[in-house]
């Protein structure tokens, strides 16, 4: 049944892919044409969320929202839309070479083309294996691995670790100093990792502390880079 559902899932994800590549190149090419910044920073908001399995989307005030989502972050929207497509290659990839059972018990997270592994296999092989697949992946940069070896699933620590990185970034959120937006966060079996861009060594050791402090984290790894 499982298996099944992954298979669904693949298909869907081949399917929207193709629609907004479509999609994509028509948007951009009016943005070019027209400079209609708040029809692109919609789509790109709508795109994101659908690839993100996110359940709603709002657009306030015409693209208000959208706009004001861009003044807060580093990032472009364009590069999150590229990073998403690359996480979704990278999830097909590794299913039609380790297989549904590995697959489901791997973490994917990609930011401007560097690419996070995360989640526990049984067996030393499995893992490269693993990275390597993503390797051969198109665009992929540089694989940050923290796979680790346990016959364990990381799923087992699954509502911990999400209830972790919940707080994690309401507490970032709520921080005048932090541009929340620019960060991402993944916490597996009570280790918390953090990928994006800082403004400054000064945000980045916050934000490191922050997550540092929430109850039921035992270790902090940063992918972070400082704004060039």
């Amino acid at each position: 049944m499982e298996k099944a559902i992954v298979t669904a899932e693949v298909i869907v994800y081949k399917q929207i892919e193709t629609k907004i590549a479509k999609l994509a190149s028509r948007v951009f090419a009016n943005t070019r044409r027209t400079a209609n910044f708040g029809m692109l920073a919609i789509f790109s908001v709508s795109t994101v969320c659908l690839l993100s399995r996110c359940t709603t989307v709002a657009v306030v005030g015409g693209g208000v929202a959208a706009g004001a989502a861009i003044a807060l972050r580093e990032k472009p929207f364009g590069e999150s839309l590229a990073d998403t497509t690359l996480s979704k290659r990278i999830s097909l990839r590794l299913y039609k070479k380790v297989g549904a059972d590995i697959h489901a018990r791997v973490g994917v997270s990609v930011h401007e083309g560097e690419v996070l592994l995360t989640g526990t296999l049984p067996e030393e092989s499995q893992i490269r294996v693993v990275e390597s697949a993503v390797w051969r992946v198109r665009h992929v940069k540089r694989v940050y691995n923290n796979i680790e070896l346990s016959a364990i699933p990381a799923i087992d620590n699954y509502v911990k670790d999400t209830s972790i990185t919940s707080q994690i970034k309401t507490k970032l959120l709520a921080s005048a100093s932090i541009r929340s937006l620019n960060y991402s966060i993944k916490t597996v079996n009570n280790v918390v990792y953090i990928c994006g861009i800082a403004r400054s060594q000064e945000e980045l050791d916050l934000v490191v502390d922050v997550a540092s402090r929430v109850k039921g984290v035992s270790r902090v790894m940063s992918y972070v880079r400082l704004v060039e």
